[in-house]
């Protein structure tokens, strides 16, 4: 009872700090004869943060008791290249991914401080939902489904798979989704992300998909788009079109996040590898080759399309492309040629998307695509995974594959599919139910709606 008590009261001074912040911070400002912005319009955010502060006590609660309860440390010796995996793939989480979002030039504050926000949450919630959805699906007993159950550096670097997927779909609406809708989004990313990976294609199906192609940025480009869908468009598209622009500052703070990202890829594709020698080598080089392809591809393409000159965005994003596309067939013996052409497809299909895709798709169906994912991670991961159906045909006797050519070619089509359908049905569940909790008059792209500036 006294612990209740505690909590309670913990949580109540909590949200009255909150409220109090939100009153204090310029939102209800009456100096040098400015006008008291009206309670309607400030009523709705204090709710929204003040249900953010709640959600975060009740799950950080939920999931100490589940820590303390249902985990243990991992039995498997431990691995020195295995946590140099994980740092590069967090480098790639806040730095990477938290900059290549910076081009909105009011939203800086969101882009790389909601990134460390929601990839911190989602890497909890993961490790608790993963290894929930493996112990239910697996045969218990078995080395990953005993109770407490194992925590080890691979476990950490599948959570940090789980907030790249998240980032993803963060890609698609951020500046328009609020704190509390993302946080709502990452909850219910979890399970879906944790189902379609564990049960449907590295289960039942049994696709190869070392790198995340399917599992990953498949499933986090389409579930954004959905949700995307879901949300509809900003509620005043004329402020959201001009702060939803970026600068010289903007631009360049995201060309450093490309940087990063292209960088530690190769260990993003390897990170299940390590101590595998063989496999971790097609993987870095494969993914190193591939990236190569589609940065030479993209400079090639952006001047062709862009009236001689090089567009920014496409620099930014599409330069990565090859590194989505080549997941699915990382670990395969198909050659340093195959490699490049992965990332030669791959590039191309990037910077054609955001030349003519994006505005097809904003104008017809009112699809905002805030980055790109679509571009960057939704049709270089589809180019990626059914070039993997024929890449099973160079390399069909790799020790991984589980089954023959023919069925092994069919999972990675079924792969394909499944992870299209759970990550858009979802997608657009998910979005449809947290469409309702943001105010209309929340402006879109700025900072100022969520931080507290001193300028």
């Amino acid at each position: 009872h006294h612990n209740s008590h505690r909590t309670h009261r913990s949580l109540f001074l909590l949200l009255c700090l909150i409220m109090t912040a939100l009153e204090t911070t310029g939102l209800l400002d009456t100096a040098d004869g400015d006008e008291v912005v009206k309670p309607s319009s400030t009523a709705p955010k204090c709710i929204s943060m003040s249900l953010v502060s709640s959600i975060f006590v009740a799950l950080q609660g939920i999931l100490i008791l589940f820590f303390l309860t249902g985990t243990k440390y991992a039995e498997e010796p431990y691995k020195v290249k295995e946590y140099i995996a994980f740092r590069d793939i967090m480098a790639m989480l806040l730095l990477g991914f938290g900059y290549l979002m910076t081009f909105l030039k009011h939203y800086g504050l969101g882009a790389v401080g909601f990134t460390m926000m929601l990839s911190i949450l989602a890497m909890e919630l993961n490790i608790a939902v993963e290894l929930l959805v493996r112990f239910m699906y697996g045969q218990a007993g078995s080395d990953d489904t005993t109770w407490p159950m194992p925590v080890s550096m691979a476990t950490l670097i599948d959570s940090e798979f789980a907030a790249a997927t998240l980032m993803i779909t963060f890609g698609a609406i951020i500046g328009r989704a609020t704190p509390l809708q993302m946080i709502l989004i990452a909850i219910s990313q979890s399970f879906f992300y944790a189902f379609n990976k564990v049960v449907l294609v590295l289960g039942s199906i049994q696709a190869e998909d070392v790198g995340g192609s399917m599992t990953i940025h498949m499933f986090g480009a389409y579930f954004g788009l959905a949700a995307s869908y879901a949300l509809g468009p900003p509620s005043d598209l004329t402020q959201a079109k001009d702060a939803g622009m970026p600068d010289k500052v903007s631009d360049i703070m995201a060309l450093i996040g490309t940087t990063i990202l292209w960088v530690f890829w190769p260990s993003f594709v390897g990170a299940t590898e390590t101590g595998i020698l063989e496999n971790e080598h097609h993987c870095i080089v494969n993914t190193i080759l591939a990236l190569m392809a589609s940065t030479t591809i993209t400079f090639c393409l952006s001047q062709a399309l862009c009236h001689g000159k090089f567009d920014p965005v496409h620099v930014a994003n599409s330069t990565l492309a090859g590194g989505v596309a080549i997941g699915s067939a990382g670990r395969l013996d198909i050659g340093p040629g195959m490699a490049i052409l992965t990332g030669c497809l791959a590039g191309s299909a990037s910077v054609l998307g955001y030349v003519f895709s994006s505005p097809f798709l904003e104008s017809k169906f009112k699809i905002y695509d805030t980055c790109g994912v679509g571009n960057l991670h939704g049709y270089p991961s589809v180019v990626g995974a059914l070039l993997s159906i024929a890449f099973i045909g160079l390399d069909p006797d790799a020790e991984f594959l589980s089954q023959d050519l023919i069925p092994q070619m069919t999972s990675q089509l079924l792969g394909i599919i499944a992870t299209l359908l759970v990550s858009m049905i979802s997608g657009f569940g998910t979005g449809a139910l947290v469409s309702s909790l943001k105010d209309a008059s929340s402006l879109s792209y700025m900072d100022s709606e969520w931080w507290h500036l001193e300028y």
